[in-house]
């Protein structure tokens, strides 16, 4: 009797520990889980609302057109040369060497939320920042490192800013668009997750892109910068992802409802005063901002466009 009564006792122990266990890991796991399903579903359904762009005209006068600063700017070309980024690009294709040179930024430091702002937003500080001081960096810090580092090789970029439906103010996104001549596209790169994005046949995709399959709910694969990382990491992350309800293409949805560009992409574009940004909008989004731009409390300005192929017109001007 007594040996079923240890039995009884052990049963029950184990019974009420993987009770607890379940209490306090698997159930709220499984709340966030679906709490995180059921936001991708709600941003993909603001999407799928507004899928397209149309070209309505704003009611003011607009010139959109966009400047990239030529790779033989002084501070530009200072950057190449002390980072030796020509060796850091290698002697690859065109994706290629952007896909390394976008290794080389995320590899520099970690990521920091809400990381302290420094004074000055150049490549130059921020690299040291993070290389020297080894200071945390966000996605914004990033990809200003990535879009001097792109423009300095030659490589027409864009520092990207991709906002939500809502609560912009809150949280947004920046990635870096850089344009391939060779695919005659543009391209996003991401310095601080260090992805990028393909279709199922691994052709490199660009936000517009990203957005159209988004909505389509045609796949999306997201391959890493940095090479040699094991199967089984991958496969980890991936079964993380699948546990948490989220992924790149799930964050993605959130945050590629509305895109802003700067209309000068530089060297040091943050030090100058009066800055002006296309943002472009979709049909039946808030149409009232097609009648006057926006002016911020820093005193930039905001131009309102629902032209997607002129936000994402080629750049002018001969190949550096």
């Amino acid at each position: 009797m007594k040996i079923k009564s240890s039995k009884t006792l052990v049963i029950a122990v184990v019974v009420m520990a993987a009770v607890a266990a379940a209490a306090v890991f698997v159930i709220p796991l499984a709340r966030h889980r679906s709490q995180n399903v059921s936001l991708g579903r709600e941003w993909a359904g603001l999407l799928k609302k507004h899928p397209g762009f149309s070209a309505k005209r704003p009611t003011y006068p607009i010139d959109v057109n966009f400047q990239y600063a030529a790779p033989t700017d002084d501070n530009l070309r200072r950057l190449r040369d002390t980072y030796d980024l020509e060796t850091v690009a290698g002697q690859g294709s065109e994706t290629q060497r952007i896909i390394n040179l976008t290794s080389w930024v995320f590899q520099l430091t970690g990521h920091a939320n809400e990381p302290e702002f420094p004074k000055e937003l150049n490549a130059f500080n921020l690299i040291h920042l993070a290389k020297v001081e080894h200071m945390l960096i966000n996605c914004y810090m990033k990809t200003i490192i990535l879009n001097e580092v792109f423009l300095a090789m030659g490589f027409d970029s864009r520092q990207t800013h991709l906002l939500p439906h809502s609560h912009e103010e809150d949280e947004s996104h920046f990635i870096t668009s850089v344009y391939s001549r060779t695919l005659g596209k543009w391209l996003l790169m991401d310095p601080d997750f260090g992805v990028y994005v393909t279709d199922e046949k691994g052709n490199i995709l660009g936000v517009a892109e990203i957005r159209s399959r988004l909505i389509a709910s045609e796949p999306l694969v997201v391959k890493d910068v940095v090479t040699g990382r094991s199967g089984l990491t991958k496969a980890w992350e991936n079964f993380k992802s699948f546990i948490d309800g989220s992924d790149y293409a799930w964050f993605l949805s959130d945050f590629i409802f509305k895109i802003r560009c700067p209309q000068t992409s530089m060297f040091d574009q943050y030090s100058k005063p009066n800055r002006a940004y296309f943002e472009l909008i979709p049909d039946r989004y808030r149409e009232e901002l097609l009648q006057e731009p926006k002016m911020t409390k820093t005193g930039n300005k905001i131009f309102f466009i629902n032209d997607e192929g002129l936000f994402w017109q080629k750049p002018t001007g001969p190949s550096h």
